[in-house]
């Protein structure tokens, strides 16, 4: 892309151009990691895998639910190992970069916590689905929507207060005066929120971040610890009024309300072209863990274009949050400050090519948000 043709300084060109081979080495780990993928798959299914794999978990004396969660967690185990190297070597590309802080054990330390949670939400999505199938009938793809839509929204109460503190030190911020100016600006605008939370990402990383999170009772404001030591206390305040407009827009809750509706969709469709088609095709249904597999697989593959729908509904309202931290602090300045002291921060890119940034972007190009604010 060719920096000349946008309203742009010379050092943000300059960064662009230096950031480069850090953001190659991740997009080749990514597309080395799905091509591993797709082809592990093809090989399960070409060589009878799926089946001999699904035949052996049924032959076990043990209950059904439990014989299917071994199914997929001995598929999930296969695809985890074979995928570690690529996911080892993006921390390595962090350090490499001077982004991680993190050494080797720290990180594997985080994976098996990864590995923990993870193995509770799929025992919890393998009953999801085979209790949905069992029990369903032709509707199990209804209820397995709204199981899954039901999850979303338990693990987002959770998040704050489960999730988050098994990879990050929380605690309530130890600088009063930007405490109490959070607390202030939330309850002008009619946030009810307890109290505010330090997030301590600099023992693992240089990248900044703040946010709201949580929903009810479990509402919580975090501020990256990075963020909030490294910036002047108006741009660490324009961020969080950023956060706020997402609150006072209940975007969170529009959020859900689309990607539950999406779900939705996707799941009668899905159902649809495997019914008619696909399952025929395997010589499968539903009611077979390999089908499932085959389901899941199709989802996955229907779901590729609601990726940029939800993306530009991202950007709409990360514009509106913008205007509403620009319109309640008088100045834009502020916020513009912080979103480019944000960008250099965190090797991201000032100016990504345009279709890129419309297939991927879930916020708008910094560049257009910072010229935007100062405009």
């Amino acid at each position: 892309m060719k920096h000349s043709n946008l309203p742009i300084p010379p050092s943000w060109a300059e960064h662009d151009q230096n950031i480069k081979p850090y953001l190659w080495s991740h997009r080749v780990l990514n597309l080395t990691s799905r091509g591993i993928s797709i082809g592990l798959f093809l090989s399960f299914l070409v060589s009878g895998r799926f089946l001999l794999w699904q035949q052996k978990a049924m032959d076990l004396s043990l209950p059904e639910a439990l014989r299917w969660f071994i199914y997929f967690a001995a598929l999930g185990m296969v695809w985890e190992i074979v995928g570690l190297p690529l996911s080892l070597s993006h921390h390595w590309v962090e350090r490499a970069h001077g982004l991680s802080r993190q050494t080797y054990s720290a990180w594997f330390l985080d994976r098996l916590k990864g590995y923990g949670v993870g193995g509770v939400i799929g025992i919890l999505v393998t009953y999801l689905l085979y209790w949905s199938v069992q029990w369903g009938g032709e509707f199990w793809w209804l209820w397995t929507a709204l199981g899954f839509i039901s999850l979303t929204v338990v693990l987002a109460q959770l998040a704050p207060v489960l999730l988050i503190p098994l990879f990050f030190k929380l605690k309530p911020m130890e600088n009063q005066t930007l405490r109490q100016r959070l607390l202030d600006l939330s309850s002008r605008f009619g946030v009810t929120v307890q109290e505010v939370y330090q997030l301590g990402m600099g023992e693992k990383t240089e990248k900044g971040n703040a946010a709201f999170v949580g929903l009810g009772k479990t509402k919580r404001i975090l501020i990256g610890d990075t963020l909030y030591e490294k910036f002047p206390l108006e741009e660490v305040e324009a961020v969080f009024a950023h956060e706020l407009g997402h609150q006072v827009h209940k975007d969170l809750v529009k959020g859900i309300c689309l990607s539950s509706g999406i779900l939705l969709t996707l799941f009668f469709i899905t159902e649809y072209l495997c019914t008619e088609w696909v399952f025929p095709t395997f010589q499968t249904n539903a009611t077979e863990p390999f089908g499932l597999v085959i389901f899941l697989v199709t989802f996955s593959i229907c779901s590729l274009p609601t990726g940029v729908l939800q993306n530009i509904f991202s950007r709409s309202r990360e514009r509106k949050a913008d205007r509403f931290a620009m319109e309640k602090l008088n100045s834009g300045e502020a916020l513009a400050s912080a979103l480019e002291r944000l960008t250099l921060q965190n090797r991201g890119l000032f100016c990504p090519h345009s279709l890129i940034e419309f297939l991927t972007y879930s916020h708008p190009a910094p560049w257009r948000r910072i010229t935007g604010l100062r405009s």
